[in-house]
């Protein structure tokens, strides 16, 4: 029942247009036209109150709308739909604009769940004409003013304040902790407000919620994003919290990567990390005065998909640009052109594009299949001094509301901030070093013969200046602490680590290419390791000079990223009190850690062992940085034919036994455990090894690693490898073989001695390596203690004159003179030579060649070595 009276205050009341209404397919199957019109009706009537009651923000100067995308559902569904609402539509004169006030909604919509519906529409993102994606810094201007609304700013004090938070945040360095961004963003949030009761506001405002905002990270841009009711709820859970310690930009990249990583859906993955990286490339334009990527009379796309959950074909009907341009945009802008096409579900296979720009188009979705529309927009006036929001609402009528919008920043001013634009060396964890004496920061130019490129050569020669500044001197005025530009420039404790150098541009210090070397040097004993840092200076952008800056030394420059390669910027500093030059300000931050962090020493319990044997290793791992470290991982390299004990495995601290886990991947050991380590604590851990016959084979030698973390700045530190060796004995088990053999008269020709073929005695036979053996009375030589491998044997024709070798009808290979064998470890090979009289030789007698002997037993082997 739907009552209007047209009064200065309007009452409209709706009760129970549809009360717990059920639609059963199965009393109208009959006519599926019939069940198509009363399900979009009520989706319809549904939509309607819904938009009525709570999509119109009170501080939106434009009418909001929406285009429904009519669908034909050729499968049951039952709604059951309740809904009360009591609204009241106020026109006062003193309002700005028209407004609704609702002071009692009910509404309850029980059709499905997103998983549920027939079809889902998912955001894909807004774009420019090259395929750039358009949500980054602007996405996060409609939830600061949000913010600031609900802190208790009017509309217009909270889109200023909005502007002025992003500007602030974008003149601060990259490298800014969460702490001091808050800091500034309220500093300069009071300075721009002479109003006390708005700054009595911004200083109540929790630290956490503005640094969540100024992420991104707040549930209107999660929703622009296009996440679900369940996604922003786990993305709900994620809060920038202020830290000293680290970057902002560090923790918004963890916070998103966390986020995503907790969300199933791919395109919410996507957007999330898209986001992401736009964000910080408009930081990075903001800053280089280029943030206007789109202006008035730019054409942005608009990307949805509709994806058909069901089993059945769903009809759409989908509107074209006048449709949406009427019913679902939102601020300054005109719909172009209206595209779609259908595509797999995962959206991997799309077909062309169809152009439906001026005609409604009927399109049947297959089931588990996806439709891509895409929405061009001309982008109208922009506003100059506030943020020009266009939005395009679309509704299924068998599906749920998808929203995208594209916040457009105003032109921001930003001024360089160069109160304090100083280096900083800091601790390993970024925190401030207890004293700072006999450290000293240089810079050097790179040796030019170096073909590394990674070598100091000379000190760069700098401008000197000084401070105060002297007019009549012609010598420019310097900066602190480094006030006179010394090179190398010594710190004291006064300036906590901080240190600057000026570059001259008239010197052509500034020139694309020009290459440094940063080197922190610590005082002589010191328990820190020495900093080389690479710096090649690169393009210019007005009054800023980029860089790059590389570790030279593999650890990361600062404790915030981890990073060993960053870009920088190098900012001129303009004064007319310098005379017309022009210097630079390197402010490069880095840190110095303790020169051996970690470290591991392995030993055994013996020097020497054989097969059968079992050694104890014993793994001693101390922290010698100056945080605690946990992650503990150790890497154990065993020797061949080493086999771990795994029961054997122990560990303990101080003395007490602590728990750890073991992995075992043949020769490969790691030893993991959760426990955290303290400063100069050390962990032991001792295991067992028992040595098989394989171990004659290896080097008896055997190493180990160790790797962690620091828990103050989340670096990796490493020791290793250490090495134990220990010499292998054969033991019971010989390494070594023997090589047995005969000469005889091969009669058949087979290469085999037969019981009637004699042995040819003082045979000689001589090994690969020199050896000469000579046969017994029976023709059987043997030679031991041969090393395993390939060993090749040749017969002396000269030592049996009246005989040649016997040709072999069997093996070729045996009609050589010499014969090879492979003799493995401990084992035992043959090698035979048959030979056959000569003419002359048949008319020898054997006899005589023979040494008998009385107790009729063979000779001895004859070795000549």
């Amino acid at each position: 029942m739907l009552a209007v009276t047209t009064k200065k205050s309007v009452i409209v009341v709706a009760e129970k247009i549809l009360v717990n209404k059920s639609l059963s397919l199965s009393k109208i199957d009959s006519d599926k036209a019939i069940f198509g019109f009363y399900c979009q009706k009520i989706i319809a009537v549904v939509t309607n109150i819904v938009f009525f009651i709570g999509l119109i923000p009170y501080s939106v100067k434009s009418a909001s709308a929406q285009t429904i995308i009519g669908c034909d559902v050729t499968s049951p569904n039952i709604l059951n739909i309740a809904n009360n609402a009591v609204i009241s539509y106020a026109d006062e004169a003193n309002d700005k604009i028209n407004r609704i006030v609702s002071n009692k909604i009910t509404a309850v919509i029980n059709s499905t769940t997103e998983a549920e519906q027939f079809l889902k529409l998912v955001n894909q993102g807004i774009e420019d004409a090259q395929g750039n994606s358009l949500i980054g810094i602007g996405a996060i201007a409609e939830g600061l003013i949000a913010q600031f609304k609900e802190q208790g700013l009017n509309a217009e004090d909270a889109n200023l304040a909005s502007l002025t938070a992003i500007s602030a945040l974008a003149t601060l360095d990259i490298e800014t902790s969460s702490q001091e961004v808050v800091n500034v963003v309220k500093q300069v949030l009071l300075e721009n407000f002479s109003n006390q009761g708005i700054n009595n506001l911004i200083t109540q405002m929790p630290d956490t919620d503005l640094l969540t905002a100024l992420a991104g990270l707040q549930e209107s841009n999660l929703k622009a994003l296009g996440l679900t009711d369940e996604e922003i709820e786990i993305a709900n859970q994620a809060k920038i919290v202020p830290e000293n310690n680290g970057s902002f930009i560090a923790q918004i990249i963890t916070q998103i990567q966390s986020i995503a990583e907790k969300i199933s859906r791919k395109e919410a993955q996507t957007q999330l990390l898209n986001f992401q990286k736009q964000y910080e490339q408009d930081l990075t334009n903001i800053r280089q005065d280029k943030q206007n990527l789109v202006t008035s009379g730019s054409t942005v796309k608009f990307k949805f998909r509709l994806d058909n959950q069901s089993q059945k074909v769903i009809k759409v009907v989908l509107p074209n640009a006048q449709s949406i341009t009427t019913k679902g945009l939102t601020g300054s802008g005109q719909v172009t052109k209206v595209v779609y096409r259908l595509a797999d579900s995962d959206a991997q296979v799309a077909s062309k594009d169809i152009d439906i720009t001026t005609t409604e188009e009927t399109v049947s979705i297959p089931a588990d299949k996806s439709l891509e529309l895409d929405i061009s927009i001309k982008v109208g006036e922009i506003a100059a001094k506030e943020i020009s929001a266009i939005t395009l609402n679309i509704q299924p009528g068998c599906g749920n509301l998808a929203s995208q919008s594209l916040n457009i920043l105003p032109p921001l001013t930003i001024k360089p901030n160069l109160i304090d634009p100083l280096g900083s060396i800091t601790g390993c964890a970024g925190e401030i070093l207890p004293e700072y004496l006999g450290f000293s920061v240089a810079l050097y130019e790179l040796d030019q013969n170096d073909p590394t490129g990674s070598s100091p050569s000379d000190l760069t020669s700098l401008t000197a200046t000084e401070l105060p500044d002297d007019p009549n001197n012609n010598k420019p005025k310097g900066i602190k602490p480094n006030i006179e530009n010394s090179n190398p420039f010594y710190l004291t404790n006064t300036d906590q680590g901080r240190y600057s150098f000026l570059l001259d541009e008239e010197r052509g210090q500034l020139d694309f290419g020009a290459t440094y070397i940063l080197v922190v040097q610590p005082p002589d004993n010191s328990i820190y390791d020495e900093r080389r840092v690479k710096l090649v200076l690169g393009d210019r952008q007005g009054n800023i000079v980029e860089y790059t800056a590389t570790s030279l030394d593999g650890r990361a420059i600062r404790a915030s990223d981890g990073q060993t390669t960053i870009t920088g910027e190098i900012v001129l500093v303009e004064d007319a009190e310098r005379v017309g030059l022009d210097l630079a300000v390197l402010d490069l931050a880095t840190n110095v850690c303790d020169a051996q962090e970690l470290e591991i020493n392995k030993t055994g319990d013996r020097a020497t062992a054989q097969p059968g044997d079992i050694v104890l290793y014993r793994l001693a791992i101390r922290n010698l940085a100056s945080a605690p470290i946990d992650n503990l991982s150790i890497t154990d390299t065993l020797p061949v034919g080493f086999e771990l004990q795994t029961d054997s495995v122990k560990a303990e601290i101080a003395n007490q036994l602590i728990p750890i886990a073991t992995a075992n991947n043949g020769r490969l050991i790691n030893f993991t455990t959760d426990i955290t380590l303290d400063t100069n604590a050390v962990i032991n851990v001792v295991y067992a090894a028992q040595l098989n016959a394989n171990a004659l084979r290896g080097s008896g030698e055997n190493s180990a690693i160790v790797n962690a973390q620091r828990t103050d700045n989340n670096n990796s530190v490493q020791d290793g490898p250490s090495i134990h060796r220990l010499k292998i004995k054969p033991g019971i088990i010989e390494n070594t073989g023997i090589i047995i053999g005969r000469v005889f008269v091969d009669k058949n020709f087979d290469g085999e001695q037969q019981p009637i073929e004699p042995g040819i005695p003082e045979a000689v036979i001589f090994l690969e390596d020199g050896n000469r053996v000579i046969t017994d009375a029976e023709g059987m030589f043997s030679v031991v203690n041969v090393l395993p491998g390939i060993h090749t044997g040749i017969l002396d024709l000269t030592s049996v004159p009246e005989y040649r070798l016997a040709p072999n009808l069997r093996f070729s290979e045996r009609n050589s003179k010499s014969r090879v064998v492979k003799l493995e470890p401990g084992g035992m090979v043959r090698m035979n030579f048959g030979v056959t009289p000569t003419a002359a030789g048949k008319k020898t007698n054997l006899r005589q060649r023979k040494t008998s002997k009385p107790d009729n037993k063979p000779n001895a082997p004859k070795f000549n070595f």
